[in-house]
């Protein structure tokens, strides 16, 4: 999928932090730049109020000697030129008490009004006429003693309007004297423009330096989220091609090192998973395989021998007998295959649980060397039996067990020459119990040794059916020593031969490490490697 450039996180991130940060530096600016208007207003008034009680006193106390009301204001306000030139900041004007314009004089005919207005919009071009409303009833109020402080005109983007006082002027500079006139002191337009431009554009010039810091920071900062994302992203697409071995490789600390790692876990889980996949279906196709062999030659042998005793090729009874037991025996090869197959599915299903039962483990071995007797007859095979009838029982389940020891006397019996032995043996160790179960064949192959418990693995590459057999069984004897908490393992013994070892718990217990010294065919480096798979298993 193809991403924009204003979809990535990192620009997201920083045009997110500049508009942010402009909205915040613009909020200070603006309450900044009102505070400071709003409080050069009250000095204003504060000042304006100070000057028109400090000039209409003074104005008050010259009219006494000149008895001029005109002359006082034009000496005390214009100096001796007689222009309002001395202060610049400040515009000052002086009416009669019967509101008539004494100063600032223009021509004898000029009306009040005119002139008054005159001299404000000089001061503030933008006032318009209807903007004096406020200053012309002050001055009523003025005119009759009544003070004024108040601003006119109207406010401007920034909330400043002009400040006026209207004061009246008492002869001798006291309430106590007659009113004389009334004393209107204004602002000039010129100062606070200037001051609040000055502080505006300041803040403005902070703001987008904070912006552009902002946007730098955020494009720094957001880096170190974007990196380990865009890893994240590229093993996420490897894993979505098929590969499940990618593995993201960052040192990202906090939730993103966390996320990585957890990706990690993830993939290599998967990757297991998926390799058991691939596992289980090669296991299946080689299942599929394996049974159509296995079943091929039972079925085939009973298919021609039943063809045989329906067109009629045997004669004679021994004939009919020799045909009968055959088929019996491949038969008992079908249910044998057919069972072996219901304990590897119980296996791979985990419901393979052990009935435990007192067992003596000498009676058993020989129950189940007698049923075999048939077959080491056959092979001409001589079983024995060395498990000590003094072995105290064990909990276990004898089902089991009796198929353990089928299946172990069965293989010995296939890899056995006419004229050899298959022996059982046991002892007692701490709490477990060792038992081995010796031919005297060819041995196994060195390097199929860790291999012999796999499921249809046969070390006679050949599969023949009169040495392969099912290629289960060594399998599901595994299955059932781990199901009682025990191990197992196979060895060469020196000499020839085969010796197949596996341990059983004698209690619920906790058991002891193998240590002491045990005789042979249960040698003590056996018995402790046995100790060891099953530390590993664990």
């Amino acid at each position: 999928m193809h991403m924009r450039w204003w979809q990535s996180i990192r620009w997201r991130m920083a045009l997110g932090s500049v508009l942010l940060s402009l909205i915040a530096t613009t909020l200070l600016a603006l309450t900044a730049i009102f505070a400071i208007a709003y409080y050069y207003g009250v000095d204003q008034k504060s000042r304006l109020e100070s000057q028109a009680i400090d000039k209409a006193q003074n104005i008050g106390m010259d009219f006494v000697q000149t008895r001029n009301l005109a002359r006082s204001a034009s000496t005390l306000i214009a100096g001796a030129s007689g222009k309002e030139t001395l202060d610049p900041q400040h515009m000052l004007i002086v009416l009669d008490r019967r509101g008539r314009l004494v100063f600032p004089r223009f021509g004898p005919g000029d009306p009040r009004n005119a002139v008054i207005t005159y001299l404000l919009k000089l001061s503030n071009p933008t006032f318009q006429n209807g903007d004096f409303s406020k200053l012309g009833q002050a001055v009523i109020k003025g005119l009759r003693g009544i003070e004024t402080i108040d601003e006119f005109g109207r406010a401007g983007p920034l909330g400043i309007r002009q400040p006026f006082v209207v004061y009246p002027i008492y002869a001798g500079g006291t309430t106590d004297g007659d009113q004389i006139g009334v004393l209107i002191v204004t602002t000039r337009s010129d100062g606070v423009p200037a001051f609040v431009a000055t502080v505006g554009t300041t803040v403005m010039f902070s703001s987008i330096v904070v912006a552009l810091l902002a946007a730098l920071a955020a494009i720094f900062f957001s880096r170190t989220i974007t990196r380990p994302l865009v890893k994240l992203t590229g093993a996420a697409r490897i894993l979505g091609s098929g590969d499940y071995s990618a593995q993201v490789k960052t040192n990202a600390p906090g939730e993103l090192g966390a996320l990585a790692n957890t990706f990690n876990e993830m993939a290599a889980q998967l990757n297991r998973d998926v390799e058991e996949l691939r596992r289980q279906e090669s296991w299946r196709r080689e299942l599929i395989m394996s049974v159509t062999h296995d079943l091929a030659t039972p079925l085939t042998a009973i298919a021609g021998l039943g063809e045989s005793l329906v067109d009629g090729v045997n004669q004679s009874r021994e004939d009919y007998e020799a045909t009968g037991r055959i088929i019996v025996r491949e038969t008992l090869r079908l249910r044998r295959l057919v069972k072996d197959l219901h304990v590897m599915a119980k296996v791979e299903a985990g419901a393979l649980q052990p009935q435990r039962k007192n067992v003596r483990l000498a009676s058993l071995v020989d129950d189940v060397l007698a049923v075999l007797t048939p077959e080491f007859e056959r092979a001409q095979v001589e079983p024995y039996n060395a498990v000590p009838y003094n072995l105290p029982s064990l909990q276990a389940d004898p089902d089991m067990l009796t198929r353990v020891f089928s299946n172990l006397c069965d293989n010995a019996i296939r890899h056995t020459p006419v004229g050899g032995s298959v022996k059982v043996e046991a002892r007692e160790q701490g709490g477990w119990l060792a038992i081995s179960v010796t031919d005297t064949g060819e041995g196994i192959p060195p390097q199929a040794l860790p291999h012999i418990f796999e499921r249809f693995f046969r070390a006679d590459s050949a599969r023949q059916s009169s040495t392969g057999g099912s290629g289960l069984g060594l399998a599901i004897v595994r299955a059932m020593i781990d199901a009682h908490g025990g191990a197992i393992w196979a060895e060469n013994v020196p000499g020839g031969g085969a010796r197949i070892i596996f341990t059983l718990p004698l209690g619920v217990g906790e058991q002891v490490p193998f240590d002491a010294d045990i005789t042979q065919p249960l040698s003590k480096k056996s018995i402790r490697g046995a100790r060891l798979q099953k530390i590993e298993k664990k």
